[in-house]
């Protein structure tokens, strides 16, 4: 307890709030924890009891539920799930939920023609915050023969243990009249 006082007394000094003695600070941890149980049951629950109807199998989007709870006040609502919008692009269709896979390590270039076979340009694609490629910055040219998971190590210093089989790329792709396309996350394979 005088461990989690003094933390708390050192925050308070930093952000300019009183500070409180190791009574008061006991005094509001003993509220935190239960209501920290008390929440983390009920959200535990809440998901067994969706989790039971996926391991059944066969059920629609509607025998699902969402769950909207405040202790607080107290409210507790449920809904139906609304299914994910579904994208539509000459002859395929996905939603947010789906990936696309791109295995065998490819380059750039590869990535980007891939992309051009299904009817999409590719202005941007970035790992994490970082940008692999846009169309706009002329020094990305120099990129397109290089793999992308050197790129991702390189540009964007990203750790890919041993065991990692794989990354995923976020890719910004218009069609050929200009109009923003959402596509998946892109998974790219290198081993």
């Amino acid at each position: 307890m005088d461990f989690i006082a003094g933390l708390a007394n050192m925050r308070a000094r930093n952000y300019s709030i009183p500070e409180v003695d190791k009574l008061k600070a006991k005094f509001i941890a003993g509220r935190i924890i239960p209501a920290i149980a008390t929440s983390t049951a009920m959200a535990t629950g809440l998901v067994c009891l969706e989790l039971y109807k996926v391991l059944a199998g066969g059920h629609k989007v509607e025998d699902y539920r969402n769950t909207f709870a405040n202790l607080a006040l107290p409210l507790f609502s449920m809904a139906e799930p609304v299914p994910p919008k579904v994208i539509k692009h000459q002859d395929m269709s996905w939603t947010v939920w789906d990936r696309w896979i791109l295995k065998d390590n490819p380059t750039l270039r590869e990535l980007l023609q891939w992309l051009q076979s299904k009817g999409l340009n590719a202005y941007s694609i970035s790992y994490g915050s970082c940008l692999l490629y846009n169309s706009m910055f002329p020094k990305h040219k120099e990129r397109m023969d290089r793999k992308l998971v050197d790129l991702a190590k390189e540009v964007a210093k990203a750790d890919l243990p041993l065991y990692r089989k794989h990354f995923d790329v976020v890719v910004a792709c218009e069609d050929d009249e200009d109009n923003d396309i959402d596509i998946p996350q892109v998974s790219i394979y290198f081993r």
